[in-house]
């Protein structure tokens, strides 16, 4: 369990040296956020008491080299108009569809990492509504409803018109049910049947009021 867990943090680490070199291209600088992944992996793996030295080196490296890496200047602006998007858009995909993998494997922390990491590095990506959902579904699997709920509503204030609208309400209505906080559980069912009536979730929320009042 211990080897699978380090290789996939070598994966992730594998994946933001990659991202980096795409945002040194772009001038996209975005080192607060990599900064940020790097000290999750550095907390995870304290918390697992890994003795892992070649990854704590790996990791310093590149934290040295996210220090070094210079803020983008108008004179830059020539060199980034030259970048592939497409090439940009399969590294995300591949940091969305390996974090995905770990979701289905049942791997929720590394999921989360993972989700976050396409997050922080391409806010406005087309995956990015559907990664803060499945954070908020890793984080309603393992039990924190009141994470799980906040990052839902957040799909729904982030991303009103996407798809995933309904099934984030329906959720964060589940999630404060289950912390036996009915008002607010109604109040995200009466939303869905106001607001998408003609959606599953919405004959899903009428079912759940149903069974609150009986």
């Amino acid at each position: 369990m211990q080897s699978r867990q380090i290789a996939r943090l070598d994966s992730l680490l594998n994946e933001n040296t990659a991202i980096l070199r795409a945002i040194r291209a772009e001038q996209n600088t975005n080192m607060i956020g990599l900064q940020e992944e790097m000290r999750i992996v550095e907390s995870i793996m304290r918390d697992s008491g890994f003795k892992v030295s070649s990854l704590t080196e790996r990791i310093e490296s590149l934290k040295d080299d996210i220090s070094r890496t210079p803020v983008a200047s108008e004179s830059d602006s020539v060199e980034s108009d030259s970048l592939e998007p497409v090439e940009i858009e399969a590294r995300g995909d591949e940091v969305y569809n390996t974090a995905l993998l770990d979701m289905k494997k049942g791997d929720y922390d590394l999921a989360i990492m993972g989700f976050n990491s396409y997050l922080e590095s391409f806010p406005d990506g087309p995956r990015a509504d559907d990664s803060k959902y499945n954070i908020a579904e890793a984080m309603m699997a393992k039990g924190e409803y009141a994470e799980a709920a906040l990052s839902f509503v957040t799909v729904t204030k982030k991303w009103p018109g996407s798809g995933l609208v309904p099934a984030a309400l329906f959720h964060a209505g589940r999630c404060y049910e289950l912390m036996d906080q009915i008002e607010l559980a109604k109040r995200y069912y009466d939303q869905i049947i106001a607001d998408y009536s003609s959606s599953a979730e919405a004959e899903l929320a009428k079912q759940k009021i149903i069974e609150m009042e009986e």
